[in-house]
């Protein structure tokens, strides 16, 4: 499971983030968050990931 630091930075720059609640932006927010494993049902967390440690 990533960190919340980690959900934090990629909730902040994905471009598929759709929150649920008016909190921070967190994949921990989002509404494709989610499942038995608390993962995003589009796959992309770690591409979204990979792509900030490039920046």
């Amino acid at each position: 499971m990533p960190s919340e630091e980690q959900m934090r930075a990629v909730g902040e720059t994905c471009t598929e983030y759709w929150p649920v609640d008016e909190g921070p932006a967190s994949c921990s927010n989002c509404s494709h968050w989610k499942g038995d494993e608390l993962k995003c049902e589009l796959d992309i967390f770690e591409l979204q990931l990979t792509n900030l440690d490039q920046t």
